[in-house]
């Protein structure tokens, strides 16, 4: 009954509140005794804090850099516009891509001293400027757009007395003049012309004219001719040209320039000389889909030849760039190949050509694209020189000459020995050699010193132009020569002793220090 009589009465509010105030603390010290970090006088620093902390400095940062960016763009674009604004009020044919990218009625006249003109306007407009009006090269089939030359009178000239100063490229205006019986064109693109310099101009014929080569006049281009179909890229390849005489020497020189449809805009390209009078020309000689431009640099029976391949660059107006096919860097770590252009870089091109295509058979017959280039280059170079050491000459001079520019060293031997007035004739040919065979018998000593018709020649050299104790003393200092080759050549030197005297000395004589 006690039992039963016995209440239970349930706890006030006061105290489940203490209840729950006495447990909460020691849950919270439980869950943050982990996450806590000492501070260096005591208490502890909230993690969670540290990292809230934190974050705001992060976004500061990240807000710097983007107020950095947006202001070293804002500044490009206020430099590029100061700069398109002085071009289209000093120069604005340079600034011509604009209109590109512009709708027609939102063209901006370049031309801005003139309105659209017709052929016969722009004709007298020049004439008023005492400049010549050229004739037209269309550009385009359908003849919408077309580049005019523009001359100008030499003064004190006896002939050729025009010479180009300017190209311009017009197009046809359809805007607001299309109602009209005559076409209108408007200036799309101009470009200031200066010729070669005279030093430029006779470089290939430095080591046989007297003359002094630091001229440093520009020479006149009088002739702008169109490249006609198969060149490559697609626009229009034009050919600026003169004409000059050195001593017997016909000399064509001129300038490339390319024009690209996409930009409207006139690229000039390179300069460009030849001894012989051959103009460039497009031709596949290293068998790509795309042409290469040849230059002929042809002197006497020494083969020149520049190659041009078209490269494309990243840049927006000039794309494209003409790029020699050059044998001064080896493309393979191979010392047999660097031994191939040291014989092509001294004329020595059938030897060149021969070694190398064996390289070539020893790769399983692959190279890579730019030692191709240079073996095509070579080739070019040694079908010339093989016919001519295969044609029958009636000098034998020019007979030995053809043969040593070949690499025949034998057989030019054998001619030499012929005759006394063979001897006499080759003795004249090598006293007024400028270096060109001299450097082609250091090269083959270089490669093979043991060769005795190379030693031979080198030896003959010598003696017409220094001596015969000169060519001696060479020819002993010739690594492992034996005493019966020392005596067969100077047998043979000894057959230009009569004729030394009738030599005349001006000639200059080989550098032996190569």
């Amino acid at each position: 009954m006690a039992n039963r009589s016995r209440k239970l009465t349930p706890k006030s509010s006061s105290q489940n509140q203490s209840d729950v105030g006495a447990k909460k603390p020691r849950l919270k010290q439980k869950q943050v005794g982990s996450t806590n970090l000492k501070k260096e006088g005591g208490g502890s620093i909230d993690k969670t804090q540290t990292q809230k902390a934190i974050s705001p400095s992060k976004s500061y940062k990240l807000s710097s850099i983007i107020a950095i960016a947006i202001l070293l763009t804002g500044a490009s674009l206020v430099l590029s516009a100061t700069w398109i604004g002085f071009m289209l009020i000093f120069k604005p044919e340079q600034v011509v891509w604009l209109n590109n990218f512009l709708p027609e009625w939102a063209h901006i006249p370049f031309d801005h001293s003139e309105n659209p003109q017709t052929i016969p306007q722009i004709q007298v407009s020049l004439s008023q400027k005492q400049q010549i009006s050229g004739e037209t090269i269309p550009l385009d089939d359908e003849e919408k757009s077309f580049v005019l030359p523009v001359l100008r009178q030499r003064p004190n000239c006896l002939s050729n007395c025009k010479e180009v100063i300017e190209l311009r490229v017009y197009q046809l205006e359809n805007l607001q003049y299309s109602a009209q019986p005559e076409k209108f064109y408007r200036l799309a693109n101009s470009l200031p012309i200066t010729g070669p310099e005279e030093s430029f101009a006779i470089a290939p014929l430095v080591d046989t004219t007297s003359e002094n080569p630091d001229v440093t006049n520009p020479l006149p281009l009088s002739e702008v001719h169109r490249f006609e179909a198969g060149t490559p890229a697609a626009g229009v390849w034009l050919n600026l040209r003169g004409y000059r005489q050195q001593e017997n020497y016909a000399i064509a020189y001129g300038q490339i320039v390319y024009y690209n449809p996409e930009r409207t805009n006139l690229q000039p390209m390179l300069s460009w000389t030849s001894p012989s009078g051959h103009i460039p020309k497009w031709e596949q000689v290293t068998g790509s889909k795309a042409k290469e431009l040849v230059i002929d640099q042809t002197i006497s029976l020494e083969p020149r030849l520049q190659v041009y391949q078209v490269k494309s660059v990243n840049i927006y107006l000039n794309p494209i760039q003409l790029e020699e096919i050059s044998l001064q860097n080896p493309v393979l770590k191979d010392s047999s190949y660097k031994s191939v252009l040291l014989f092509s870089r001294n004329g020595l091109w059938s030897p060149a050509f021969e070694w190398l295509t064996s390289i070539k058979k020893q790769r399983k017959n692959s190279l890579p694209a730019a030692a191709q280039a240079q073996l095509d280059l070579i080739r070019l170079h040694s079908q010339i020189t093989k016919a001519q050491a295969e044609k029958t000459w009636a000098s034998p001079s020019q007979q030995v000459l053809a043969d040593l520019i070949d690499g025949r060293w034998e057989k030019a031997l054998q001619v030499f020995s012929a005759s006394p007035q063979n001897a006499q004739e080759v003795a004249i040919l090598l006293k007024a050699d400028k270096g060109r065979l001299w450097r082609r018998v250091v090269a083959a000593t270089q490669v093979n010193p043991n060769r005795t018709a190379v030693q031979a020649w080198g030896a003959l050299i010598l003696t017409v132009q220094q001596g015969e104790t000169k060519a001696n003393s060479w020819l002993r200092e010739q690594p492992k020569i034996s005493t019966a080759n020392l005596r067969y050549i100077q047998s043979l030197t000894k057959q230009l002793n009569p004729q030394i005297d009738t030599i005349d000395d001006s000639e200059s004589q080989p550098d032996t220090d190569d």
